[in-house]
């Protein structure tokens, strides 16, 4: 029997969390958009290949907060999800810590060895100046860079999507302000532009640190080396998928400034500029929509839900295609006013057309990485972000520039190639298991495993708790044991239906694995914790006896949704 309101649910809590999540990755990349418009009308080709020369020095310290703060954060979400707010706490200041940290380090290197780098960077000697000037306040700027990614990510996981927004557009609004008023009024010039930056991003970290001090907060501000019970190699793990994407990120545009300098001059590279910027805007649809499912799906990967997990990666596709051929006819409708924006000779349209084309399979690409990351394959994820960021985006352009075709087919053929070699890979390497997502599929064909939807009254629940007993009974568990849990669970769905309205329907899911019985119970309604009558009310026995013969209970109010798991030992395990 399929689960009735399942869907409805993913539906709803993917739906609530993709537009902030959507205009949080878009407010973010206006700081790019802007410096490169104003850069380019105010100062010139030079101050706009400045600008991309130096982007480099930008992504690493991105690199450096994504890998702590990413890491860190996924890490936690597994802690909350487990009952363990202490280590999530833990998690939380360990965060602050490093950020701190890491970014006075590289700001000191970073300024002591800032000719060298700019040498490195960037070899055209009119263009170097401007670079060394650009990167050095970036440099100076590195702690609110680095520090912005906390509240970025742990405000998400504290399920405040709208401060992440709020943030952000004062982030994109401010830098577009300050650029106008250093560039147009105090005629401060690239430097006025790296300092727009910098300030627009410490006002929003500002912002977003203070929201996570507030009494709303789920999270307390402190500071230390290392928490109780983690390990560093655990984080490095978790972080690692976002922060190789912001590394192979720094490579790709070195490496493809270097090509098109080498091959093109200067002017493609100030054209790139521009290009790179629109690319930006289209990570609001390729990186924004997982994003949005990236929380979603770790729980269902940790409870084994292999149904969600798929229904939900077909919803990101499902409204992230429409969005993607939206944002593609917009781009390429409005390649002139890009160039005349950007003061570029060059024109921009077919670019914008191999862009277009591009935009689909990155989507694909970015869903699947940032599942595999979530999900624990994060060999795959790692993988992914290496083909389509860097290997198969440098490849393709060298070849085509080395063969005098058009450059700007690399932006479609970087994509396309690392969707054809996952498609390949997967095929070969996991033909036992859901040949695409790398699903385990034990449970499904050993039947350990039922979902099953139940409607409030008194007779769909006492027949699913004969469901869960006639499950418990097949799957090892013996019958004493077997009654209370089918009884107690009887009793909670009652309650349930009785004391919290809208709660609607029940969707269950039984399972046995590895020794243990799981029973996960989702319903709707206002928040509702059954668990809590336990303690409280002397009338409800049934739901003080299962904490007495279970091993864990759960209770989690998560996107909106209501959901309780049950873990009982007894169940044998799935062959």
């Amino acid at each position: 029997m399929e689960l009735r309101q399942n869907e409805q649910f993913l539906k709803k809590a993917y739906n609530k969390a993709l537009l902030p999540c959507i205009l949080s990755v878009l407010s973010g990349n206006i700081n790019i958009l802007a410096d490169g418009i104003l850069v380019g009308q105010r100062l010139g080709t030079n101050a706009l290949a400045a600008i991309n020369f130096s982007l480099p020095v930008y992504l690493v310290l991105c690199i450096a907060g994504s890998f702590v703060v990413s890491g860190t954060t996924i890490c936690a979400s597994d802690a909350i999800g487990k009952n363990q707010t202490e280590k999530a706490q833990g998690l939380y200041r360990m965060s602050i810590f490093w950020c701190t940290a890491v970014s006075v380090i590289i700001t000191i290197f970073g300024l002591l060895f800032l000719k060298p780098l700019s040498n490195l960077l960037c070899s055209d000697v009119d263009v170097m100046p401007l670079v060394m000037e650009y990167s050095g306040v970036t440099l100076a700027g590195a702690l609110p860079k680095i520090l912005i990614y906390i509240p970025f990510w742990f405000l998400r996981l504290d399920g405040r999507n709208g401060q992440v927004t709020l943030m952000m557009t004062i982030m994109g609004v401010g830098n577009v302000i300050l650029d106008v008023l250093f560039l147009y009024a105090f005629d401060m010039g690239i430097f006025g532009a790296a300092l727009a930056s910098v300030l627009s991003t410490a006002a929003a970290c500002v912002l977003g640190l203070v929201k996570l001090c507030d009494k709303k907060s789920g999270f307390k501000f402190g500071l230390c080396v290392k928490a109780a019970g983690i390990k560093f190699s655990e984080i490095a793990k978790a972080g690692s998928p976002s922060a190789a994407n912001n590394l192979f990120q720094t490579l790709r545009v070195s490496a493809i400034n270097a090509l098109l300098l080498s091959y093109c001059g200067s002017e493609t590279v100030a054209a790139f500029t521009a290009v790179n910027c629109i690319c930006a805007f289209a990570e609001s649809v390729t990186s924004g929509i997982p994003q949005a499912a990236s929380a979603m799906l770790g729980i269902y990967s940790g409870e084994h839900d292999n149904e969600s997990t798929r229904l939900l990666m077909k919803r990101q596709l499902k409204s992230g295609i429409p969005c993607a051929i939206i944002f593609s006819a917009v781009i390429i409708l409005g390649a002139n006013l890009v160039s005349l924006a950007y003061g570029l000779n060059i024109p921009l349209r077919f670019s914008f057309i191999c862009l277009s084309l591009g935009i689909i399979p990155a989507l694909i690409n970015c869903v699947l990485s940032g599942f595999y990351n979530v999900s624990g394959h994060n060999v795959w994820a790692n993988s992914i972000i290496f083909l389509r960021v860097f290997l198969m985006s440098c490849a393709s352009l060298f070849a085509l520039l080395y063969f005098g075709q058009s450059p700007w087919l690399f932006l479609f053929f970087g994509e396309i190639l690392t969707l054809i070699f996952w498609f390949v890979a997967t095929g070969i390497t996991h033909k036992s298991k859901s040949r695409f997502l790398l699903l385990d599929n034990t449970l499904e064909r050993s039947g350990n495993v039922i979902n099953f939807s139940v409607n409030g009254d008194a007779e769909s629940i006492c027949n699913a708790s004969g469901k869960i007993t006639d499950f418990c009974e097949s799957n090892g568990m013996n019958l004493k044991q077997t009654m209370r849990i089918s009884l107690a669970i009887e009793e909670m769905m009652t309650l349930i239906s009785s004391k919290n309205e809208n709660s609607g329907d029940f969707d269950l899911r039984v399972y046995s694995l590895q020794g243990v019985i799981g029973i996960r119970i989702r319903y709707g309604g206002s928040e509702f914790n059954p668990l809590a009558y336990a303690d409280n009310d002397e009338e409800y026995f049934g739901i003080r006896l299962i904490e007495s013969i279970c091993e864990q209970t759960l209770y989690q109010r998560t996107f909106g949704t209501n959901t309780v798991q049950i873990f009982v030992e007894g169940g044998v395990s799935a062959q």
